[in-house]
């Protein structure tokens, strides 16, 4: 279901800061062509986005973001999250997370990191802060040492419009993430129609058209 879910090639991570946009954003998303989002648990209404969404757009697959505690991934699960990611790389988090039979990615940032959370049975991998620890080049490092693993990875933080091709280029590249696609400036003006311009400009960029 995971791979399912991210065959468009890009993990779009929207927080939420009131209930009013939740609806219409997710809409937005949908009607561009995209039925996959992160909501990252930064906010108190991110749970409730979850269960919102999950109710009114079955359709949508949805991810809580940023579970950095066990008690946070036993409220995604409870909420309707069909998987979760997180910032770092908590194994408490992730052998709970197997053992709830839920899909998770964790997050790395170190060589360290990417083997640890292989051996603990992640092979599709968050890399934040991707920018910071040097983007594609840093990704195309990593091929090389871990092309045996078969490993796959998710880079977030400083990925946008005009580099995502550059990273959906690499062999370790499943998918791409970031928050530029709805901006809390673009929600809170209520400016979804910019929302569904945005989503379909990146789909387009990836699909080549």
């Amino acid at each position: 279901m995971l791979v399912h879910a991210l065959r468009k090639k890009i993990l779009p991570a929207v927080v939420f800061y009131d209930e009013d946009s939740i609806l219409p954003v997710a809409e937005s998303f949908l009607k561009a062509g995209l039925n996959v989002m992160e909501i990252p648990f930064r906010t108190s209404v991110s749970v409730h986005a979850i269960t919102r969404i999950r109710k009114e757009f079955p359709e949508m697959f949805v991810g809580a973001g940023t579970i950095l505690k066990i008690n946070s991934l036993k409220d995604a699960v409870n909420a309707g999250a069909q998987f979760g990611l997180s910032s770092s790389l908590n194994s408490n988090v992730c052998i709970k997370a197997e053992q709830m039979k839920f899909p998770f990615i964790p997050g790395v940032m170190t060589p360290s990191e990417i083997e640890s959370a292989f051996e603990l049975g992640y092979p599709i991998q968050k890399l934040f802060p991707a920018a910071q620890l040097g983007g594609v080049s840093f990704l195309k490092a990593m091929f090389g040492p871990y092309e045996q693993l078969n490993l796959q990875f998710i880079p977030m933080g400083g990925v946008n419009l005009s580099n995502i091709n550059d990273y959906l280029q690499l062999k370790n590249v499943i998918a791409v993430g970031g928050t530029w696609l709805a901006t809390k400036e673009l929600m809170h003006t209520k400016n979804y129609k910019t929302i569904e311009t945005n989503v379909a400009e990146a789909l387009q960029r990836i699909n080549g058209e």
